[in-house]
C-alpha cells in the first residue's frame, strides 16, 4: 500500500502538472452535467476523489450539500484553502474503504478518478461503495476515459514549460493499463522529480458489469461533456449515469 503510485503522485507537483484544469473548466463540466442529465436538483452529494475540490465547489455554488473525499492530504489541504462560504465538508479516505451507507442523493466521480488499482476486484469494490453510499433511487455519474480512443490517439511523448520548470510526459499502453511517467526538470536540482500514473483500460462491457453487479440500473453512457451518444471509436470519454435500484 505504501508504494502505491497514487499515494506519491497526488502531491504539490500534481497541482503544477494539472493547473490547466481550473475552476472555470470544472464549473462548465458541472453545468453541462446538470443541464444534460436528469440529475436531482437538490440534496446531498458525494464527490469521490474530489482532489482540490474544483467540482465540489461548483456543486455547492448550485445549492447542493457536498461532501468531498480524497486520499491526498496535499489536495485536501488545497481544497480547504480554497473554501468559499459554501456548504462543503472534506474527508480523507481511500475510495476502497469509504464509510458511507445510504446517505447521499448523488455520487460523482470525475476527471478519470477510477481504475487506479492493480486488481480489478478493487475497482469493482469502489463501484459497490458508490452504490452503498447512495440512498435508494440515488444517482451516480462516473466520468471515465474511452479505452479505444486512448489506444488510437495516445501521444507517446510531450514536453511543456510551466513556472520555469520543464515537464516531460511519456505514455504507453501496458498490461491493460495506460501508463504515464512524468518527469519534472528543475534547474536547481540535478535529478528530475519522477512520478508515475496508471489507469486501467476497462472496456464498456466491463464497466457495465461492475455497475450492474453493484445494483445500478437505467445505465446511460455518453461520449463527451456535451453528452452526445457514446461511440466506441470516436468518443473521447465514457460518462456513465445510473440509478441505484
Amino acid at each position: 500500500m505504501g508504494d502505491a503510485w497514487f499515494e506519491k503522485s497526488f502531491r504539490e507537483d500534481y497541482l503544477l502538472v494539472y493547473q490547466h484544469r481550473d475552476e472555470q473548466s470544472a464549473d462548465k463540466e458541472i453545468h453541462n452535467i446538470l443541464e444534460k442529465l436528469a440529475v436531482k436538483r437538490s440534496g446531498r452529494v458525494l464527490d469521490l476523489c474530489c482532489g482540490s475540490g474544483r467540482h465540489s465547489r461548483a456543486l455547492a455554488r448550485r445549492g447542493y450539500e457536498v461532501v468531498g473525499v480524497d486520499l491526498s492530504p496535499v489536495l485536501l489541504e488545497q481544497a480547504e484553502l480554497n473554501q468559499e462560504p459554501l456548504d462543503v465538508t472534506y474527508h480523507q479516505f481511500d475510495m476502497r474503504e469509504i464509510p458511507f451507507d445510504n446517505e447521499f442523493d448523488i455520487v460523482v466521480n470525475l476527471f478519470t478518478s477510477f481504475g487506479y488499482f492493480d486488481k480489478d476486484e478493487e475497482s469493482a469494490q469502489v463501484v459497490t461503495n458508490m452504490a452503498r453510499a447512495l440512498k435508494a433511487g440515488g444517482e451516480v455519474v462516473i466520468d471515465y476515459l474511452n479505452p479505444s480512443f486512448v489506444k488510437e490517439h495516445l501521444i507517446l511523448h510531450s514536453e511543456r514549460e510551466m513556472n520555469g520548470l520543464l515537464i516531460e510526459e511519456n505514455r504507453r499502453i501496458e498490461d491493460g493499463f495506460v501508463k504515464k511517467d512524468i518527469l519534472i526538470h528543475d534547474a536547481e536540482r540535478n535529478q528530475p522529480r519522477i512520478y508515475r500514473e496508471q489507469v486501467r483500460l476497462f472496456e464498456l462491457d466491463e464497466m457495465m458489469k461492475m455497475l450492474e453487479e453493484a445494483g445500478f440500473k437505467e445505465i446511460q453512457i455518453f461520449g463527451n461533456y456535451d453528452f452526445q451518444p457514446y461511440d466506441k471509436m470516436t468518443s473521447t470519454r465514457m460518462i456513465f449515469f445510473a440509478q441505484k435500484g
